[in-house]
């Protein structure tokens, strides 16, 4: 009898229903969910403003050497680089490269500086109290090393075989300033363009146009 109960009691056990677990539900921050839509929002906007930036850009020219005042700005002294189009630059673009090359360089224009219309000019104006003369010499009538806008040299009156006296009457050695040189290939020369006091333009003029002058190279102030 004893072992009867035992079995019903076992019996009954498994009988028994197991209890139903409810799962538990992880509670959502809505600050967090917040805080991690707006970086999603954030990152998209980031990269659609980038893209713009980089597809939509130009180019303007900056200067690939240094390019001294005076000198004839020619195509490969240029370069071009990207910027954000819309942003604020006097640079001229791509677009406007017939109104820079061939163009007179009014400034000292530094390797990698921007090629502004301030920048550039059809010709140097004359400085006040200054004329503008042509020297067209030859190599025994100037030094071999190659002279730039800037320079500062000394006009000196030579012999003239035909007038001697003349030679004898010139006036001083006169201190001029370069403008640009240029090469004559076809006549053997070099015509340098330089700046003298307007009171001795008409001689120097006249010396030069009788190929009776010569320069050097003058030393420059911090020199003297």
């Amino acid at each position: 009898m004893a072992l009867d109960g035992a079995t019903a009691t076992a019996g009954r056990a498994q009988s028994v229903p197991a209890e139903k677990v409810t799962p538990v539900r992880a509670k959502r921050s809505w600050p967090v969910v917040a805080g991690s839509i707006a970086l999603i929002i954030a990152g998209a906007v980031g990269s659609v403003w980038v893209y713009n930036s980089v597809s939509h850009t130009e180019k303007v020219f900056v200067v690939s050497q240094d390019i001294t005042r005076g000198s004839t700005i020619q195509k490969d002294d240029l370069t071009t680089i990207d910027i954000a189009q819309g942003q604020s630059t006097s640079g001229l673009s791509t677009s406007q490269a017939s109104t820079i090359i061939g163009k007179t360089a009014a400034v000292d224009l530094p390797k990698g500086s921007l090629v502004t219309n301030s920048s550039i000019t059809d010709q140097l104006a004359v400085p006040s109290g200054k004329a503008l003369v042509g020297l067209a010499l030859k190599p025994s009538q100037m030094p071999a090393q190659q002279l730039v806008a800037g320079d500062q040299i000394d006009i000196v009156p030579i012999a003239d075989p035909n007038n001697p006296q003349a030679t004898q009457q010139a006036a001083s050695t006169i201190r001029a300033v370069v403008s640009d040189t240029t090469k004559d290939e076809a006549g053997g020369v070099v015509i340098v363009d330089a700046y003298v006091p307007e009171t001795s333009a008409s001689d120097v003029t006249s010396r030069a146009a009788a190929g009776v002058v010569a320069i050097y190279l003058a030393p420059s102030k911090g020199d003297q």
